[in-house]
């Protein structure tokens, strides 16, 4: 098989913490290895640590001179005049590439780049909204007009969710794909699972700190949930200060284990019966927590933090305490043998929908197509 080369654009990379560099490492490995698509990174953000480009290898990357739209367009074009570059893939979310919410001189920047090479754009995020007094409010109109310039140059779009697929529908340029992919696990796929029963009773409270702690505040739940599960240790896993996180919940020692890398994540996540995360309904589909739970087998618990204002899916891959309240058994725990078969369930539909091989696969066939 021909190998193609494409220039992956993404705001960060490892050693950095980026969940969009993660997913686009993960990809750009799966379609090496699948497709032959070979991947540049070109990344806006340059880590203060160095990064061992050996660890992607055949897949390399680079970086802008700085962290500015002409330095990053001037390293664009450099790439294109020395790589047989054909696709330029962007993962995009309207903070990423300006902490201020002003991506205009960026995008432009990029659609410049997409005169050159076919983009496709991932849409990870939008356009942000909020009350006169938050910033959000006066960039909105940038951050939308920015959105659409992508979408125009785009020949194909991607985005993860059915609330952003209406965000993005109304600009969307006839004939021109847009097509939804559900977030895969930056956390790694293992091929075998033990069932619950072999498990230490342990749940895994995992994701930024701001969504923790929101999760965190919801005290009642989690301590309905350690009882409902017989929990005997809570592991709270993620960077941030955790000062403010219990020691304990409903007698239930929290255990603050701070950052991990994917390897230790997934091993804490193998041997653990639940996960736990606070979130939003209508995009759930943009978790990568969600999508490890799943992905390790774990009975992947959500606690909505607002009403659904989208119709709910014929089925959604996590349940929420108002399931396991009426799952509970005369004990007033759920059952082992219940609980394994919604896990069974998710894992099985994170593997047909929401895996690595998945995204892959709808991201090779618009690029081989």
């Amino acid at each position: 098989m021909e190998s193609v080369s494409i220039l992956q654009i993404v705001s960060g990379f490892k050693p950095a913490t980026d969940g969009m560099g993660d997913f686009a490492r993960l990809l750009g490995d799966k379609l090496w290895r699948t497709h032959r698509i070979r991947s540049h990174f070109l990344v806006y953000n340059k880590p203060q640590t160095a990064f061992d480009a050996t660890e992607i290898a055949p897949n390399t990357i680079s970086y802008p001179a700085e962290a500015t739209p002409e330095a990053w367009l001037a390293e664009a074009r450099a790439l294109i005049q020395k790589q047989n570059l054909r696709f330029a893939l962007l993962h995009y979310g309207a903070y990423a590439y300006s902490k201020t919410g002003n991506p205009a001189r960026f995008c432009r920047a990029v659609g410049e780049v997409a005169s050159q090479l076919d983009l496709l754009t991932f849409f990870h995020e939008n356009y942000a909204s909020g009350p006169p007094w938050k910033r959000a409010f006066w960039t909105r109109h940038e951050q939308k007009n920015s959105v659409s310039l992508l979408q125009r140059a785009s020949k194909v779009a991607f985005t993860s969710n059915a609330r952003f697929v209406a965000m993005l529908n109304p600009t969307q340029p006839p004939g021109r794909p847009l097509i939804r992919v559900p977030i895969f696990s930056n956390m790694g796929e293992p091929p075998a699972l033990t069932p619950l029963s072999e498990r230490k009773r342990q749940m895994v409270v995992f994701g930024q700190l701001p969504t923790r702690m929101r999760l965190y505040k919801a005290r009642t739940t989690l301590e309905s949930l350690c009882r409902l599960l017989r929990i005997e240790s809570i592991v709270d896993v993620g960077s941030g200060d955790g000062h403010q996180i219990p020691a304990s919940i409903a007698g239930v020692a929290v255990r603050r284990a701070g950052w991990l890398d994917e390897a230790q994540v997934s091993a804490l996540m193998a041997d653990s019966v639940a996960g736990v995360i606070g979130y939003w309904p209508d995009v759930w589909e943009k978790s990568g927590v969600i999508a490890a739970y799943q992905a390790h087998a774990l009975l992947p618990i959500f606690v909505p933090f607002m009403k659904r204002s989208f119709p709910e899916p014929a089925y959604v891959p996590y349940v929420e305490i108002k399931d396991l309240e009426r799952l509970r058994g005369a004990d007033g725990t759920v059952p082992d043998d219940i609980a394994q078969a919604i896990v069974d369930k998710s894992h099985d539909y994170y593997i047909a929908n929401q895996s690595l091989d998945c995204c892959a696969q709808v991201i090779a066939s618009c690029i081989l197509s």
